[in-house]
């Protein structure tokens, strides 16, 4: 079987390397690898045959491949697929996972037989391709530049979303009533009353609920629904010209304060500076 190697492939310097595939003609069979890698799926669908195991992934998957995963692509049905892909020594995982410290739960990206993997909305799909999008357009010989904002990137994504992606296994093992809850809690009429609907919905007790979060999502309730809630907001910030105020609002916050505060521990920037970036992107054209 074919194992890639890191110094064969990628800059020692940089420590990672960008790649868009436009088809899965253009990657290769069976493989593993003695690095990391990222992608994320822009257009289409693709069977990821992994560890001896079958999925079907779709457009906005996000997927964290680890050094000792065996896996390929086929094509689904008569669809192709693109995605962006991002390798990177182990070094960076090692570093990264160093600096979040003992509270980043670690183990659910490394432990289970299969790779994690997170279904993202439009919007954040998006964003994750947008900051993907920006490294290579700095010059090669700016290697370290490169090299500080692979990291930088990578840190966000592990932190926003590696830590609470779904890994199927773990998946299937949840509670029939905790995936309904989660489904039925996507709905605006719901989120927008926070967390105080899912003890409503779901007829648990908030503490149990703590506790279910908790062990099978990676998280809080509160922050489950403040996640939907930003969702929305940057939705609505990059979609329509309804005032941050209003938004604020829509989304069932009636804090500013708060909201900017939220908004930019997600994002790491405010709102207004979201939809100025945002609009100027699709003005370019990406």
């Amino acid at each position: 079987m074919l194992k890639l190697i890191a110094a064969n492939g990628i800059d020692p310097e940089i420590q990672a390397h960008y790649r868009l595939i436009t088809s899965i003609r253009d990657t290769i069979g069976m493989h593993t690898h003695d690095f990391f890698e990222l992608f994320l799926i822009l257009k289409g669908s693709v069977y990821h045959i992994v560890n001896g195991r079958r999925q079907l992934l779709q457009e906005n998957t996000l997927v964290f491949i680890r050094d000792r995963d065996v896996h390929y692509y086929e094509q689904a049905l008569e669809e192709d697929c693109q995605f962006i892909n991002l390798s990177f020594y182990k070094e960076v995982v090692e570093e990264i996972i160093a600096f979040l410290g003992a509270g980043f739960p670690s183990q659910s990206l490394f432990k289970p037989e299969l790779p994690p993997t997170i279904l993202l909305t439009k919007t954040e799909k998006e964003y994750v391709r947008f900051r993907m999008d920006q490294l290579p357009l700095i010059p090669l010989e700016r290697k370290l530049v490169l090299k500080a904002e692979v990291r930088a990137l990578l840190t966000d994504l592990f932190s926003r979303y590696m830590k609470s992606a779904v890994n199927p296994d773990k998946e299937l093992g949840q509670p029939d009533w905790l995936l309904a809850l989660c489904a039925e809690a996507k709905k605006k009429e719901h989120f927008t009353r926070g967390a105080s609907a899912l003890v409503e919905l779901s007829g648990k007790s908030h503490a149990y609920l703590c506790r279910m979060f908790k062990k099978y999502k990676g998280t809080t309730p509160t922050d489950f629904i403040n996640g939907l809630r930003l969702s929305y907001a940057e939705n609505l910030l990059l979609n329509t010209d309804m005032g941050i105020v209003d938004i604020c609002l829509e989304i069932g916050l009636d804090n500013m304060s708060y909201f900017y505060s939220l908004f930019k521990k997600r994002n790491g920037i405010t709102p207004h500076r979201f939809r100025k970036c945002g609009r100027k992107r699709s003005d370019s054209g990406y």
